[in-house]
């Protein structure tokens, strides 16, 4: 990290409100679904109440990364967003939560010359130990807004919450990035940095904003540490490699590219560039 190198951000740069429940929330489980927890306890009634239209009439959205009470005012969100709203009602109604990142293909999206990639997570809804069971109880309920053909037999890896509050803090990174808000992107990046070390997501990002305010040997450094850890991290060895160009250092760059054109023979957008090409032609 490198605080000196950039002014104050313009917003503020915090990750303490993201499961705080709203008055509108804590309305919605008293009023809009008590029949529901009463009738079939809060896992399976929180679990309904989120899957069925009637009830939140939710929307995927996959713009602005939101806290669990804006996400719940919009009725919107991406995955991430949803988790968060997901898990402040849970917490709210004393149940244990889980999180998992699920291992479907990466989307890519494209703005100006910047890539982003994004991933996906899902929330799991454990039992509490005081409910009774009852013959439809299970022990775990697991909770994705994704339709179930879109993840179906991919492997899942369960992910601690300092880890899912990082991804909050890198996902605005990555929308201050894309508004060329550098100062606000390096510290929404630091903060998912602090917040957990073994991210490597928050790093890739520092080192894209270290390259975009210019301050090249940074840059070079973060992605160097990042393919220590996994020498395999396609974006952490194409951004080296336009690091090293922008140092002179050609040697260097061509053996960044010769790596990644055996990891990844068609990065993002390729067919689509050479499409482009064509049409120029």
């Amino acid at each position: 990290l490198a605080d000196a190198l950039f002014a104050a951000p313009h917003e503020s740069i915090r990750t303490d409100d993201l499961f705080t429940v709203s008055p509108a929330m804590r309305s919605f489980l008293k009023t809009e679904i008590a029949h529901q927890l009463r009738r079939d306890g809060p896992q399976l009634a929180l679990t309904n109440a989120l899957q069925h239209r009637a009830q939140l009439k939710l929307e995927y959205d996959s713009g602005l990364t939101k806290t669990a009470a804006a996400t719940f005012d919009s009725r919107s969100g991406n995955c991430l967003s949803l988790v968060l709203m997901t898990a402040a009602f849970a917490k709210e109604l004393g149940l244990p939560v889980s999180y998992q990142t699920v291992s479907i293909p990466e989307t890519w999206s494209r703005t100006g010359a910047l890539l982003i990639a994004s991933g996906h997570v899902n929330i799991t809804l454990s039992r509490r130990l005081v409910d009774v069971r009852a013959a439809t109880d299970v022990p775990k309920l697991t909770i994705d807004f994704l339709p179930p053909e879109e993840i179906t037999g991919f492997r899942t890896r369960e992910i601690d919450e300092r880890t899912v509050v990082a991804m909050y803090a890198n996902n605005r990174a990555a929308e201050a990035l894309a508004d060329g808000r550098l100062d606000d992107a390096y510290a929404w990046a630091a903060a998912s940095v602090r917040k957990d070390p073994g991210f490597a997501g928050a790093f890739n990002t520092l080192g894209v904003v270290y390259l975009r305010h210019g301050d090249l040997g940074q840059a070079a450094r973060v992605f160097e540490r990042v393919l220590a850890a996994d020498p395999r991290d396609t974006r952490a060895l194409a951004n080296l490699a336009m690091a090293y160009d922008r140092l002179g250092r050609d040697a260097d760059a061509r053996g960044a590219r010769t790596r990644l054109a055996a990891l990844e023979p068609y990065p993002p957008f390729y067919f689509f560039e050479l499409g482009m090409a064509a049409v120029q032609r």
